[in-house]
């Protein structure tokens, strides 16, 4: 009923006439976009063909049927209506200029008026923020009668999420929502009060949703990395006006981009957390570059709960927070690589191939961490502790969980992981205790490579030898009668999954003499130094 209301609402004559105002000329500020562009994905795009996930369409080069043959609530609907795929087109230059310009005439003709899935807020103001950035792919060296149609969809649009922002999905919605208004409403004229708008908004909004630590509540890196660029666009786009930008945005701003460097591994890219993707190393070199302000060395996000150990040429990332919220179950997983090789990881996120991948990556055995396998019954995660050491010698971190159980006492789980100052030996004890002899015999510890990694069962099923694109060799080895090496799949790139394998411990192998506790030991170790 309220969607209908609305739909009704917004194509009356009455909503269309507050939507009227000065049609802007030009645009004042070009906003930098600093993802890579994918000259395959434009040339793809020409051809009428694009594939997102599990979605794919194929126009035969008829790209105004692009817009008619995504599902509204697909992925590539959404691709498609945030306007992402303009940045891939200027990759191929000026010969990008004609299929960009085909693309927008046939969204104009669609939904240039008003519609109820595309002019959904989160749509808006990703489509406005890419509009201002790509805006000569589209503009340049037009008629006047081709910009002021697109100038002046975009004024409306503007003024349409002034009122509408507060409407947008969910929480991290609203906050680039706001964000994208306020970069809009300051590139365009005449729209400096929706900017003014978007502002406050976003001040509401960092005060819910950004942790003192700079982190985002999502605690997702993807998103820590999307945050930390746009609030760094705002600011240029205040700059660019003449005007001061508010104490309080410097201030989140240098927080947010700090946490997002937090995550960066060797390799240039985002480590894999909570829903997150590798993304894009250059986007992080932006973040890098645009802060304004000295970014030192984090080795802990407090209130985000993420440890970091740097050992040399190795990284350790341990996922510390307390997950029992709902969401990813990833409290305790790892991150682990040497060089710019990545080793341990967790499988990643696999929304974009839909609903049922997203929920089986939530699950703790798509970490690399401890899970329990299905039974009668199924032991409950409580409330996590979290220590750590330093010495010249090496670092120590203490993991530690409460479980509720059958046993009316509860149990307890520790992970303790040791690194040495040379980065080339991780060993890691895991303590479980306290739970039924069934239960602990369903205990099982993940550890998931990367792709990249190539790994081989030693002929005693004690050690995995594995071999890294960086050249270097490792072992795996464990206190356990028998390893498995095990199939398994990564999504952390965000295209297609990527097979790959885990090492798994399972502690029904073991011989133990306490029913209620096992004592786990591993040790991960380059060969060159042992």
């Amino acid at each position: 009923m309220i969607s209908r209301v609305r739909k009704a609402w917004g194509e009356s004559p009455f909503y269309q006439a507050q939507l009227k105002g000065p049609a802007p000329d030009r645009l004042l500020f070009r906003p930098d976009d600093p993802y890579t562009p994918d000259k395959a994905v434009a040339l793809a795009l020409t051809r009428g063909r694009i594939a997102l996930g599990n979605e794919s369409i194929d126009c035969e080069e008829e790209l105004d049927k692009l817009w008619d043959l995504p599902v509204h609530d697909g992925a590539l609907f959404a691709y498609l209506q945030e306007f992402s795929w303009l940045r891939h087109f200027s990759a191929l230059g000026d010969d990008g200029r004609a299929p960009a310009r085909a693309m927008m005439r046939s969204w104009l003709d669609r939904y240039e008026g008003w519609s109820a899935e595309s002019w959904e807020p989160y749509y808006v103001s990703e489509r406005l923020v890419q509009l201002c950035a790509h805006h000569p792919l589209l503009l340049s060296g037009t008629d006047a009668l081709w910009r002021s149609r697109v100038l002046s969809c975009m004024a409306r649009q503007t003024r349409h999420l002034a009122r509408s922002a507060h409407r947008a999905a969910n929480g991290f919605d609203r906050l680039m929502t706001a964000l994208g208004l306020s970069i809009a409403g300051y590139a365009l004229p005449g729209c400096e009060g929706p900017a003014e708008r978007g502002l406050e908004m976003a001040r509401r909004e960092l005060r819910l949703q950004l942790r003192p630590d700079g982190g985002h509540v999502s605690r997702n890196p993807s998103r820590q990395l999307k945050l930390a660029l746009r609030l760094q666009t705002l600011i240029k786009a205040i700059e660019s006006r003449g005007f001061q930008p508010p104490g309080f945005l410097r201030h989140q701003v240098q927080r947010a981009s700090a946490m997002a460097v937090f995550f960066r591994c060797p390799d240039g890219k985002l480590a894999v957390f909570n829903g997150g993707y590798e993304d894009d190393s250059k986007a992080l070199v932006a973040v890098l570059t645009g802060s304004g302000a000295d970014m030192g060395p984090t080795d802990f996000a407090r209130h985000s709960g993420y440890h970091k150990i740097t050992a040399s040429r190795a990284l350790l990332i341990v996922d510390t927070a307390d997950d029992s919220s709902g969401g990813f179950k990833s409290s305790g997983a790892l991150h682990f690589s040497s060089g710019r090789s990545r080793i341990l990881v967790n499988c990643g996120n696999g929304a974009h191939r839909g609903a049922d991948w997203r929920k089986a990556f939530e699950r703790r055995s798509a970490h690399t961490a401890l899970s329990f396998l299905d039974g009668p019954t199924k032991p409950v995660f409580g409330e996590t502790s979290h220590r750590r050491g330093e010495e010249t010698s090496g670092h120590l971190l203490e993991f530690e969980r409460r479980i509720v159980t059958s046993n009316p006492e509860g149990a307890s789980y520790l992970r303790r992981l040791y690194i040495n100052a040379a980065g080339s030996d991780l060993r890691g004890e895991e303590m479980l205790a306290g739970c039924a002899g069934d239960e602990i015999d369903r205990a099982i510890w993940r550890f998931h490579l990367h792709p990249g990694a190539r790994a081989s069962l030693a002929r005693d099923k004690k050690s995995v030898i594995l071999l890294l694109p960086n050249k270097e060799g490792w072992r795996f080895k464990a206190n356990c009668s028998e390893l498995l090496l095990d199939k398994s799949v990564y999504c952390g790139a965000g295209g297609a999954p990527a097979a790959c394998e885990q090492i798994v411990i399972r502690a029904s192998a073991f011989d133990r003499r306490d029913e209620t506790a096992i004592n786990v030991k591993w040790a991960l170790q380059r060969q060159d130094a042992v």
